[in-house]
């Protein structure tokens, strides 16, 4: 995420916050319709699921309805597991936008920076199904050297990282986020301390610390191609080499580093700052939309500055392909854009970098699972998983864009229809937020 000045309370923001009801869903019964297998590819076409108690019971051609089970037509339509965005600020976006997530069928979230006292407590309220939101995987603060940024606690030397790293780990954040200022020695201090209390660390390349050394620390994901410093540093005087690349995305993907590209962010950075609304900016939140204005008058981005991102967007996309071609696994995640959309935003720029539609769809469902050492749990429609789907008009194989074409989401055992989601995107419509 941009650097920002934004900050909001957490008694601010939390409220009036009302319960969307916790009563027993009941069973769910999606009937004849085809699944989609992101693990291989596959169609199966003409299948049931069940969904009960908020995970998948059966998936077969033939399954036999529960009583006062609410049955859903399946026929001529494609199921999917519920996306994750991989990449979300919801301090920034807002407590508002939460049921946006899941109109646009997020199910789940990994937040990269928040304050403690703001992103537990609703993570723990959405988990115990007193509000409609996306499942969050919280940081909490960012550790690094910026206290003038909000979303920070202050680390200067390998002591402080180290007792940050154990107070985070005590107040139950779930990873822990390192960002462009974190001091060289606070970076493998929270890096060695992290590995100890087994709790994972993730988040921007700091400026001390080279993309090739990142690779051998431990660090479980690279956001934002760290500015672009994944290709730039082994590109030398060229925009992008691939030769001059090969070794060092070998050498990420062999340790288990995973990279969030958020490339629907930073192609959008270039127009937005030229002045013009981003994409779904009337569905943005008066506070996120405050963090577009935060970000435009703070940073002052010269045409120069706009030509970077402009170069570098371009040829992120190839140096994307190449990095998965060896091997290196990607997720897809937004950060600061308007919840949802962006993230079928970022699978339709993954097939324009070259992935298939297949490939794409990986990166917010069984990607997600994997990283989170949920493959078990969440990921594909199978029995005894998560019963987090979402039901979609078309088939996304054919095309990424039909993950847009939301017919029904399933969250927690609630069924969510048409009617409802289009009342829930509706709700978001602010035409004078592009004013």
């Amino acid at each position: 995420m941009m650097q920002m000045s934004l900050r909001m309370t957490a008694s601010v923001v939390l409220l009036g916050l009302s319960a969307y009801g916790a009563a027993a869903p009941r069973p769910i019964v999606i009937e004849r319709v085809t699944v989609i297998d992101v693990a291989t590819g596959q169609r199966r076409p003409g299948m049931t699921v069940l969904i009960s108690e908020g995970k998948i019971a059966r998936v077969d051609s033939r399954v036999a309805t529960p009583q006062g089970a609410i049955r859903v037509k399946g026929a001529g339509k494609f199921l999917i597991p519920g996306l994750w965005d991989m990449h979300t600020h919801h301090q920034a976006s807002g407590i508002s936008s939460l049921d946006l997530f899941i109109a646009k069928g997020v199910v789940g979230t990994r937040d990269m920076g928040g304050d403690l006292d703001f992103i537990l407590p609703l993570r723990d309220r959405i988990n115990r199904s007193e509000l409609l939101g996306p499942e969050i995987v919280s940081a909490g603060p960012i550790l690094d050297d910026a206290p003038q940024f909000p979303f920070r606690l202050r680390v200067t030397n390998g002591d402080e990282a180290r007792k940050a790293v154990r107070d985070l780990k005590a107040r139950g954040v779930d990873f822990v986020k390192v960002h462009d200022h974190t001091p060289r020695v606070a970076f493998y201090a929270i890096a060695e301390e992290s590995a100890r209390l087994g709790l994972p660390f993730a988040g921007h390349v700091p400026l001390g610390v080279k993309i090739d050394e990142a690779a051998t620390s431990g660090m479980k994901s690279i956001e934002h191609l760290s500015n672009y410093q994944v290709f730039r540093e082994c590109s030398g005087k060229e925009l992008y080499s691939k030769v001059g690349c090969e070794a060092l995305f070998r050498k990420l993907a062999a340790n288990g580093v995973w990279q969030t590209p958020t490339i629907t962010f930073f192609q959008m950075i270039p127009t937005m700052f030229s002045g013009v609304a981003p994409d779904h900016a009337e569905y943005a939140s008066d506070s996120l939309k405050a963090l577009w204005e935060s970000n435009m008058k703070g940073s002052k981005l010269s045409e120069d500055d706009l030509n970077f991102f402009r170069r570098n967007g371009r040829a992120s996309l190839e140096a994307i392909r190449d990095l998965h071609n060896s091997g290196n696994r990607l997720l897809a995640g937004c950060d600061g854009i308007v919840p949802g959309f962006c993230l079928h935003d970022e699978l339709e720029w993954f097939t324009k970098a070259g992935l298939s539609a297949l490939e794409a769809l990986q990166t917010a469902t069984i990607n997600p699972a994997r990283f989170l050492n949920r493959e078990n749990a969440q990921g594909t429609i199978d029995a005894g998983k998560s019963g987090d789907v979402v039901l979609l008009d078309a088939d996304p194989l054919a095309d990424i864009r039909n993950v847009r074409r939301i017919d029904a989401v399933v969250v927690r055992g609630r069924l969510i229809e048409g009617s409802e989601i289009n009342r829930i995107i509706s709700s978001h419509l602010r035409p004078d937020s592009l004013k």
